[in-house]
Protein backbone atom coordinates (compact mmCIF):
# COMPACT_ATOMS: atom_id res chain seq x y z
CA UNK A 1 0.00 0.00 0.00
CA UNK A 2 1.16 3.92 -0.71
CA UNK A 3 0.39 7.02 0.27
CA UNK A 4 -0.36 7.07 -3.65
CA UNK A 5 -3.45 4.95 -3.24
CA UNK A 6 -7.05 6.33 -4.07
CA UNK A 7 -5.60 8.88 -5.96
CA UNK A 8 -3.96 8.59 -9.55
CA UNK A 9 -1.25 11.60 -8.64
CA UNK A 10 1.11 10.74 -11.18
CA UNK A 11 -1.79 11.82 -13.97
CA UNK A 12 -2.94 14.53 -12.16
CA UNK A 13 -2.22 17.81 -14.30
CA UNK A 14 -0.64 19.63 -10.98
CA UNK A 15 1.60 16.36 -9.77
CA UNK A 16 2.99 16.18 -13.26
CA UNK A 17 3.50 19.99 -14.07
CA UNK A 18 5.26 20.28 -10.47
CA UNK A 19 7.23 16.56 -10.90
CA UNK A 20 8.51 18.55 -14.30
CA UNK A 21 10.01 21.47 -12.29
CA UNK A 22 11.71 19.41 -9.91
CA UNK A 23 13.49 17.03 -12.55
CA UNK A 24 14.46 19.53 -14.65
CA UNK A 25 15.63 22.79 -12.24
CA UNK A 26 15.70 21.59 -8.73
CA UNK A 27 17.16 18.05 -8.48
CA UNK A 28 20.09 18.96 -10.93
CA UNK A 29 21.23 21.37 -8.46
CA UNK A 30 20.40 19.88 -4.78
CA UNK A 31 24.19 19.44 -3.58
CA UNK A 32 24.69 22.66 -4.83
CA UNK A 33 22.13 24.38 -2.95
CA UNK A 34 22.69 21.88 0.24
CA UNK A 35 26.24 23.89 0.78
CA UNK A 36 25.20 27.47 -0.63
CA UNK A 37 21.21 28.89 -0.61
CA UNK A 38 18.33 27.85 -2.18
CA UNK A 39 17.84 30.51 -4.95
CA UNK A 40 14.87 33.10 -5.73
CA UNK A 41 14.61 31.05 -9.32
CA UNK A 42 13.69 28.31 -7.39
CA UNK A 43 10.80 29.67 -5.81
CA UNK A 44 10.06 31.03 -8.91
CA UNK A 45 9.79 28.02 -11.02
CA UNK A 46 7.76 26.37 -8.21
CA UNK A 47 5.13 29.87 -8.59
CA UNK A 48 5.62 29.36 -12.08
CA UNK A 49 3.71 25.44 -11.84
CA UNK A 50 1.38 26.95 -9.78
CA UNK A 51 2.51 25.57 -6.69
CA UNK A 52 1.74 27.90 -4.18
CA UNK A 53 -2.00 28.24 -5.24
CA UNK A 54 -2.40 24.80 -3.38
CA UNK A 55 -2.49 26.24 0.06
CA UNK A 56 -5.06 28.74 -0.28
CA UNK A 57 -8.77 28.72 -1.12
CA UNK A 58 -9.87 28.93 -4.33
CA UNK A 59 -11.98 32.18 -3.37
CA UNK A 60 -8.82 33.96 -2.91
CA UNK A 61 -7.25 32.84 -6.09
CA UNK A 62 -6.24 29.32 -4.76
CA UNK A 63 -6.47 25.80 -6.49
CA UNK A 64 -7.91 22.13 -4.74
CA UNK A 65 -6.01 19.58 -5.43
CA UNK A 66 -6.60 16.17 -3.52
CA UNK A 67 -3.94 16.03 -0.71
CA UNK A 68 -2.80 13.01 -1.90
CA UNK A 69 -1.51 14.89 -4.57
CA UNK A 70 -0.25 17.65 -2.01
CA UNK A 71 1.40 15.06 -0.18
CA UNK A 72 2.94 13.24 -2.44
CA UNK A 73 4.35 16.52 -4.30
CA UNK A 74 6.21 17.74 -1.33
CA UNK A 75 7.81 14.06 -0.45
CA UNK A 76 8.89 14.41 -4.37
CA UNK A 77 10.57 17.74 -3.11
CA UNK A 78 12.02 16.58 -0.03
CA UNK A 79 13.74 13.39 -2.06
CA UNK A 80 15.05 15.88 -4.97
CA UNK A 81 15.85 18.93 -2.54
CA UNK A 82 15.67 19.05 0.94
CA UNK A 83 16.80 22.83 1.07
CA UNK A 84 14.28 24.08 -1.08
CA UNK A 85 11.41 21.65 0.12
CA UNK A 86 12.16 22.95 4.11
CA UNK A 87 11.43 26.26 2.77
CA UNK A 88 8.32 25.89 0.20
CA UNK A 89 6.50 23.53 2.39
CA UNK A 90 6.21 26.17 4.94
CA UNK A 91 4.70 28.34 2.08
CA UNK A 92 1.14 27.66 3.13
CA UNK A 93 1.91 28.84 7.30
CA UNK A 94 0.00 32.16 6.96
CA UNK A 95 -2.85 30.92 5.36
CA UNK A 96 -4.99 29.79 8.21
CA UNK A 97 -4.43 32.21 10.59
CA UNK A 98 -4.98 34.98 7.99
CA UNK A 99 -8.59 33.13 7.27
CA UNK A 100 -8.89 32.57 11.04
CA UNK A 101 -8.47 36.78 11.84
CA UNK A 102 -10.54 37.59 8.75
CA UNK A 103 -9.56 40.91 8.85
CA UNK A 104 -9.50 43.07 5.43
CA UNK A 105 -5.41 43.14 6.05
CA UNK A 106 -4.86 39.44 6.52
CA UNK A 107 -7.50 38.61 3.54
CA UNK A 108 -5.60 40.93 1.62
CA UNK A 109 -3.04 38.93 1.69
CA UNK A 110 -4.56 35.25 0.46
CA UNK A 111 -4.42 36.62 -3.39
CA UNK A 112 -0.83 37.43 -3.00
CA UNK A 113 0.06 34.26 -1.38
CA UNK A 114 -1.79 31.89 -4.05
CA UNK A 115 0.08 33.80 -6.78
CA UNK A 116 3.25 34.13 -5.15
CA UNK A 117 4.20 37.68 -5.08
CA UNK A 118 4.55 37.09 -1.40
CA UNK A 119 6.41 34.03 0.24
CA UNK A 120 5.31 32.61 3.62
CA UNK A 121 7.25 31.10 6.49
CA UNK A 122 6.79 30.24 10.22
CA UNK A 123 8.47 31.25 13.20
CA UNK A 124 6.00 30.50 16.18
CA UNK A 125 7.49 26.68 17.31
CA UNK A 126 10.15 28.41 20.21
CA UNK A 127 6.87 29.75 22.00
CA UNK A 128 6.85 26.49 23.62
CA UNK A 129 9.53 26.21 25.54
CA UNK A 130 8.13 29.31 27.51
CA UNK A 131 8.19 29.41 30.50
CA UNK A 132 11.64 27.64 30.61
CA UNK A 133 13.29 29.58 28.03
CA UNK A 134 12.34 33.03 26.46
CA UNK A 135 12.10 34.08 22.98
CA UNK A 136 9.52 36.71 21.80
CA UNK A 137 7.73 38.45 24.25
CA UNK A 138 4.59 40.18 23.69
CA UNK A 139 3.52 43.33 25.39
CA UNK A 140 0.20 45.01 24.85
CA UNK A 141 0.54 48.46 24.03
CA UNK A 142 -2.24 50.91 21.87
CA UNK A 143 -3.37 48.93 18.40
CA UNK A 144 -1.83 46.13 18.60
CA UNK A 145 1.43 44.47 20.19
CA UNK A 146 5.23 45.37 20.57
CA UNK A 147 7.40 42.13 20.06
CA UNK A 148 10.54 41.90 21.07
CA UNK A 149 13.37 38.89 21.31
CA UNK A 150 14.07 36.30 19.55
CA UNK A 151 13.20 33.94 17.27
CA UNK A 152 15.04 30.97 16.92
CA UNK A 153 14.13 29.13 13.75
CA UNK A 154 13.06 30.61 10.63
CA UNK A 155 13.70 29.33 7.16
CA UNK A 156 13.56 31.02 4.15
CA UNK A 157 15.29 34.52 5.58
CA UNK A 158 15.81 36.66 2.42
CA UNK A 159 13.62 35.12 0.64
CA UNK A 160 10.12 35.17 2.63
CA UNK A 161 7.75 37.98 3.20
CA UNK A 162 5.25 37.04 5.64
CA UNK A 163 6.37 35.53 8.94
CA UNK A 164 3.37 33.53 10.88
CA UNK A 165 4.39 34.60 14.45
CA UNK A 166 4.73 33.37 17.71
CA UNK A 167 5.02 34.98 21.01
CA UNK A 168 4.63 35.06 24.68
CA UNK A 169 1.77 37.91 26.22
CA UNK A 170 3.83 36.68 30.12
CA UNK A 171 1.69 39.19 32.28
CA UNK A 172 -1.70 36.86 30.97
CA UNK A 173 0.14 34.02 30.41
CA UNK A 174 -1.26 34.07 26.84
CA UNK A 175 0.18 32.76 23.32
CA UNK A 176 -0.08 35.98 20.66
CA UNK A 177 -0.12 34.88 17.32
CA UNK A 178 -0.10 37.02 14.20
CA UNK A 179 1.55 38.07 10.71
CA UNK A 180 4.55 39.87 10.46
CA UNK A 181 6.20 41.70 7.93
CA UNK A 182 9.91 40.46 7.62
CA UNK A 183 10.78 43.17 5.77
CA UNK A 184 10.12 45.60 8.69
CA UNK A 185 13.84 47.50 9.63
CA UNK A 186 12.58 46.11 13.26
CA UNK A 187 13.35 42.49 12.13
CA UNK A 188 16.46 41.48 11.47
CA UNK A 189 18.03 37.82 10.96
CA UNK A 190 21.05 35.57 10.67
CA UNK A 191 21.60 32.46 8.86
CA UNK A 192 22.20 30.01 11.08
CA UNK A 193 25.64 27.47 10.10
CA UNK A 194 23.73 24.35 10.15
CA UNK A 195 25.27 20.90 9.41
CA UNK A 196 21.82 20.24 7.81
CA UNK A 197 19.67 21.71 4.80
CA UNK A 198 21.99 24.83 5.46
CA UNK A 199 20.96 26.13 1.80
CA UNK A 200 17.45 26.56 3.76
CA UNK A 201 18.82 29.48 5.09
CA UNK A 202 17.22 28.77 8.01
CA UNK A 203 17.72 31.80 10.22
CA UNK A 204 17.81 33.33 14.19
CA UNK A 205 15.38 36.37 13.97
CA UNK A 206 15.86 39.50 16.14
CA UNK A 207 12.89 41.35 16.91
CA UNK A 208 14.06 44.87 18.19
CA UNK A 209 10.57 46.66 19.34
CA UNK A 210 8.24 45.07 16.26
CA UNK A 211 4.77 46.44 16.70
CA UNK A 212 2.22 43.85 15.54
CA UNK A 213 -0.90 45.52 14.72
CA UNK A 214 -4.29 44.43 15.80
CA UNK A 215 -5.51 44.13 12.30
CA UNK A 216 -2.54 41.34 11.93
CA UNK A 217 -3.06 39.51 15.63
CA UNK A 218 -4.64 35.61 14.22
CA UNK A 219 -4.96 34.33 17.73
CA UNK A 220 -4.50 35.17 21.55
CA UNK A 221 -4.40 31.56 23.55
CA UNK A 222 -3.93 30.65 26.74
CA UNK A 223 -0.61 28.83 27.47
CA UNK A 224 -1.90 25.87 28.68
CA UNK A 225 -4.62 25.57 26.29
CA UNK A 226 -2.05 26.03 23.80
CA UNK A 227 0.14 23.19 24.70
CA UNK A 228 -2.75 20.80 25.45
CA UNK A 229 -3.00 20.50 21.87
CA UNK A 230 0.29 20.87 20.68
CA UNK A 231 1.66 18.28 18.01
CA UNK A 232 -1.30 16.11 18.74
CA UNK A 233 -3.31 17.31 14.94
CA UNK A 234 -2.19 15.13 12.40
CA UNK A 235 -0.17 17.12 9.55
CA UNK A 236 -2.97 17.19 6.66
CA UNK A 237 -5.53 18.16 9.13
CA UNK A 238 -3.57 21.12 9.97
CA UNK A 239 -2.81 21.90 6.29
CA UNK A 240 -6.46 21.44 5.62
CA UNK A 241 -8.25 23.42 8.13
CA UNK A 242 -5.56 26.27 7.05
CA UNK A 243 -7.33 26.33 3.46
CA UNK A 244 -10.59 25.23 5.30
CA UNK A 245 -11.26 26.29 8.88
CA UNK A 246 -14.56 24.36 8.85
CA UNK A 247 -13.03 21.10 7.72
CA UNK A 248 -14.13 17.72 9.74
CA UNK A 249 -10.77 16.18 10.13
CA UNK A 250 -13.05 12.85 10.22
CA UNK A 251 -13.21 13.23 6.11
CA UNK A 252 -10.01 13.49 5.39
CA UNK A 253 -7.81 10.65 4.58
CA UNK A 254 -4.90 9.51 7.14
CA UNK A 255 -2.34 10.89 5.41
CA UNK A 256 2.13 11.17 6.95
CA UNK A 257 3.52 14.18 7.33
CA UNK A 258 5.67 15.44 4.04
CA UNK A 259 9.37 14.46 4.55
CA UNK A 260 10.39 11.43 5.53
CA UNK A 261 9.04 9.43 3.00
CA UNK A 262 10.32 11.45 0.37
CA UNK A 263 13.55 11.17 1.57
CA UNK A 264 13.25 7.42 2.52
CA UNK A 265 11.81 6.56 -0.51
CA UNK A 266 14.21 8.09 -2.88
CA UNK A 267 17.46 6.88 -0.82
CA UNK A 268 15.78 3.24 -1.53
CA UNK A 269 15.21 3.90 -5.05
CA UNK A 270 18.83 5.08 -5.51
CA UNK A 271 20.32 1.94 -3.15
CA UNK A 272 18.40 -0.46 -4.73
CA UNK A 273 19.61 0.76 -8.48
CA UNK A 274 23.01 -0.08 -7.33
CA UNK A 275 22.34 -3.25 -5.72
CA UNK A 276 18.89 -4.49 -6.86
CA UNK A 277 19.50 -7.99 -5.17
CA UNK A 278 19.96 -7.27 -1.46
CA UNK A 279 18.00 -8.33 0.46
CA UNK A 280 17.91 -6.07 3.69
CA UNK A 281 17.43 -3.14 1.19
CA UNK A 282 14.17 -4.63 -0.12
CA UNK A 283 13.60 -5.74 3.61
CA UNK A 284 13.79 -1.96 4.41
CA UNK A 285 11.97 -0.64 1.57
CA UNK A 286 8.79 -3.22 2.37
CA UNK A 287 9.22 -1.78 5.86
CA UNK A 288 8.82 1.91 5.29
CA UNK A 289 5.65 0.74 2.68
CA UNK A 290 4.27 -0.92 5.89
CA UNK A 291 5.03 2.23 8.65
CA UNK A 292 3.27 4.93 5.73
CA UNK A 293 0.49 2.59 4.99
CA UNK A 294 -0.04 2.85 9.29
CA UNK A 295 -1.70 5.14 10.29
CA UNK A 296 -0.35 5.68 14.04
CA UNK A 297 -1.93 8.07 16.34
CA UNK A 298 0.18 11.35 16.14
CA UNK A 299 2.99 11.97 17.09
CA UNK A 300 3.91 8.54 16.79
CA UNK A 301 3.77 8.23 12.81
CA UNK A 302 5.66 10.95 12.66
CA UNK A 303 8.17 9.67 15.22
CA UNK A 304 8.19 5.93 12.94
CA UNK A 305 8.97 7.65 9.63
CA UNK A 306 11.38 10.06 10.71
CA UNK A 307 13.12 7.06 12.15
CA UNK A 308 13.20 4.86 9.18
CA UNK A 309 14.03 7.56 7.00
CA UNK A 310 17.32 7.82 9.02
CA UNK A 311 18.11 3.71 8.56
CA UNK A 312 16.92 4.46 4.90
CA UNK A 313 18.96 7.39 3.96
CA UNK A 314 22.24 5.38 5.84
CA UNK A 315 21.54 2.61 3.91
CA UNK A 316 21.82 4.68 0.30
CA UNK A 317 25.25 6.11 2.02
CA UNK A 318 26.42 2.91 2.44
CA UNK A 319 25.52 1.58 -0.84
CA UNK A 320 27.52 4.37 -2.52
CA UNK A 321 30.32 3.56 -0.67
CA UNK A 322 32.86 6.11 0.09
CA UNK A 323 31.47 8.35 -3.32
CA UNK A 324 28.09 9.55 -0.85
CA UNK A 325 29.81 10.95 1.41
CA UNK A 326 31.13 13.59 -1.41
CA UNK A 327 29.73 16.65 -0.68
CA UNK A 328 27.77 16.90 -4.23
CA UNK A 329 26.45 13.44 -3.95
CA UNK A 330 22.79 13.31 -3.04
CA UNK A 331 23.23 10.46 -0.89
CA UNK A 332 24.79 12.50 2.05
CA UNK A 333 22.46 15.34 1.86
CA UNK A 334 19.74 13.15 2.13
CA UNK A 335 20.97 11.17 5.32
CA UNK A 336 21.75 14.65 6.43
CA UNK A 337 18.36 16.08 6.27
CA UNK A 338 16.75 12.52 7.58
CA UNK A 339 18.52 14.01 11.05
CA UNK A 340 17.10 17.78 10.70
CA UNK A 341 13.99 16.12 10.59
CA UNK A 342 14.55 14.53 13.99
CA UNK A 343 13.77 17.96 15.71
CA UNK A 344 11.21 19.52 13.44
CA UNK A 345 8.36 20.62 15.62
CA UNK A 346 9.73 19.25 18.84
CA UNK A 347 6.49 19.41 21.02
CA UNK A 348 7.00 17.72 23.64
CA UNK A 349 4.74 14.80 23.30
CA UNK A 350 7.03 14.48 19.95
CA UNK A 351 10.12 14.42 21.23
CA UNK A 352 8.63 11.43 23.76
CA UNK A 353 7.85 9.92 20.81
CA UNK A 354 10.84 9.85 19.06
CA UNK A 355 12.89 8.87 22.39
CA UNK A 356 10.46 5.73 22.27
CA UNK A 357 11.20 5.19 18.69
CA UNK A 358 14.78 5.32 18.75
CA UNK A 359 14.40 3.04 21.84
CA UNK A 360 12.17 0.49 19.80
CA UNK A 361 9.37 0.82 22.07
CA UNK A 362 6.67 1.75 19.54
CA UNK A 363 5.72 -1.51 17.29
Amino acid sequence: MSVLEGVDVRSHPAYRRFAEVVAEVLAPAAARVDRTEVPRSHLEALRDAGYYRWSVPEEFGGVRVPPQVRVAADNLLFGADPSTATIVTQHGAPVGPAIQAGTPQTLALLPRLAAGELFGGAGMGHVRSWPQRRGTVATRVPGGYRVDGVIGWHSGWGLTDVLWLGAVDESAERYVFGLADLHDPRITGRVLPLTAVYGSRTAELTLDGYLLPDAYVTEVIPVADWKARDGLIGWEVRRAQQIDPEVNPADLPALPPPGPYGLARAALDDALLAQPSEPSLRALSDELERAVAGPLPEPHWRAVLDEIAVRATTAAVVARGGAGLLDGDIAQVRARAAVFLQVRGLAPVVRAARYATLARRIA
